[in-house]
This record gives structure tokens, sequence and C-alpha cells, in this order.
């Protein structure tokens, strides 16, 4: 039976997995491939741009048209919780609000240990 060779992180994906990390904890605004557009506060990623969001929304615009070849767009929203992203579908990632200074930190495993008893 052969070892597993350990994977090798190219430098772009390292930069990519530590601008994300930073992000943890954040309000995120994801737009998908069908032009859904998702906006949750980011738990996790994976390699695979995989994501998770919870408290999360979904908005869709949809287009009518109206008699007199008026276009009316509007907009419906829906509460959906807990989400997981697959990364295939994410177009793009904009940050609607960042994490409260504390959590951040945590996320970033840069809190200092404070004895509580």
């Amino acid at each position: 039976m052969s070892t597993p060779k350990p994977v090798k992180t190219t430098s772009a994906s390292a930069a990519k997995a530590s601008k994300l990390l930073t992000l943890v904890s954040s309000r995120l605004r994801v737009t998908l491939v069908d032009r859904r557009v998702l906006v949750g506060t980011f738990l996790a990623f994976d390699g695979h741009m995989n994501m998770v969001l919870s408290s999360c929304e979904e908005q869709r615009t949809t287009e009518a048209r109206e008699e007199g070849g008026l276009v009316r767009e509007s907009t419906m929203r829906r509460a959906l919780g807990l989400v997981i992203l697959r990364g295939e579908n994410v177009v793009s990632v904009t940050v609607e609000g960042q994490a409260p200074v504390e959590k951040r930190q945590k996320a970033a495993g840069q809190t200092r240990g404070v004895v509580q008893g």
C-alpha cells in the first residue's frame, strides 16, 4: 500500500484562501451563474470555492413585458437560512459588510487567550 502524496498549493491559491479567510463572518453578496443573488453571513469555504452562508436571503430580478412594449422589473426576495453553495456556480463575491473585529481575529486565529473562571 502506497502512502498518499501531500497536495501542494500554489501561491495564487494560497493567496485566495488567505483573502477569503479574512472575510469569514462578513456579510457577502454572491452572484450565481443563473443570475440569482444570495446575501448571507460567510461561514466557511474550501479549495473548490464551495461556500457556506448563514442567514441567507435570495434576491431574483424578473422582467415582465407590459402592453405598449414597456418592460417592468421586479425583485423577489425569500429567506433561505443556511446555504451550501457549489463553487462552480459562483460568479462573483462582494462584501456587503465587514464582520466585527473580534470575529475576524477569531477566524484568523489572532485572539489572545483569556482565562475564564
